[in-house]
């Protein structure tokens, strides 16, 4: 029996790119989403609603494609992945930027690239070359301009121990992830890990019912974007990329994503972005760049 988890020799390596470019355009535009709610949805209830939503899609293509449940020696790991993965990380995002600035929120959570490659390099699972790391510390400083931080600082307290937490989460899902897509399909331990997730949001929810009932036909075409695209969509495909690129690779270009916030907030919300920002956004892409066509190792 072939592994599902093993990469098909008949996929083209641009379908792969193509996949995790939509998925950071998609994460870019979720915060704009995420922004356009939160004054009307509590943090537990946005994050239990939101999940609810990803983890009755991922039911119903279950059900369809007549998967299995995972073996039982495997549900320690896949608890794991839902309570880092999904709910620390909202409760850590949800609660931490009531007391923390956009720009500090979106900095920290840029460490989870270097934690994730770091990690990688100490064990010795990915041969990461000085390209990689210059192009990681190029995009992190284009980060630091876009956000701000380098203009405003940055800014000390729980929220930011929640929000670095949250960072620190969002690396280890990343591992977990891709450990156990070397036993599974991404499918199959996506939807798992969100039925995890879903049920450790589910207790810091309050009057659930009532919110639900109260939000008006924009405030659900937001939830059900967030919870069908950035959560069930491309959580999945996450997962499918990680088993086909190396780490490196995958988490250097996620310092497009605030990038793409910006754009979407200017386009959307009329925000304009300042000079600081339009700056940082070219540095980010420079660094990307740079781990992309200069940061891989040589066979």
């Amino acid at each position: 029996m072939s592994n599902p988890a093993e990469p098909s020799k008949g996929i083209s390596l641009r379908w792969v790119y193509l996949a995790m470019g939509f998925n950071l355009v998609a994460w870019g535009m979720s915060w704009v989403n995420v922004r356009a709610i939160v004054h009307e949805v509590g943090a537990g209830e946005l994050g239990a609603l939101r999940y609810l939503i990803a983890s009755t899609v991922m039911l119903i293509v279950w059900l369809v494609r007549g998967r299995p449940l995972p073996a039982r020696r495997d549900l320690p790991g896949i608890a794991l992945l839902g309570a880092f993965g999904f709910t620390l990380y909202n409760l850590g995002i949800n609660y931490g930027e009531r007391t923390v600035d956009a720009g500090t929120g979106s900095m920290l959570i840029s460490c989870v690239p270097i934690l994730v490659v770091l990690y990688g390099a100490v064990t010795r699972q990915e041969k990461v070359t000085l390209f990689a790391w210059l192009g990681i510390l190029t995009s992190m400083v284009g980060v630091a301009l876009t956000s701000g931080v380098v203009e405003n600082g940055v800014t000390l307290n729980e929220g930011t121990a929640l929000i670095f937490g949250a960072a620190l989460c969002a690396a280890a899902q990343t591992l977990l992830s891709k450990h156990l897509t070397r036993h599974y399909a991404a499918i199959d331990v996506t939807t798992w890990a969100i039925w995890f997730g879903t049920l450790g949001l589910l207790p810091f929810s309050h009057n659930l019912v009532g919110t639900a009932g109260r939000l008006n036909a924009t405030a659900w075409g937001h939830l059900l974007f967030l919870g069908i695209v950035p959560a069930a969509v491309c959580y999945t495909l996450w997962a499918w990329v990680l088993q086909r690129l190396p780490i490196t690779t995958v988490m250097g270009s996620v310092y497009v994503i605030p990038l793409f916030s910006v754009l979407f907030s200017w386009a959307i919300l009329g925000e304009s972005p300042p000079a600081a920002t339009v700056v940082g956004g070219l540095l980010t892409l420079a660094g990307v760049a740079i781990v992309q066509r200069l940061g891989r190792p040589r066979a």
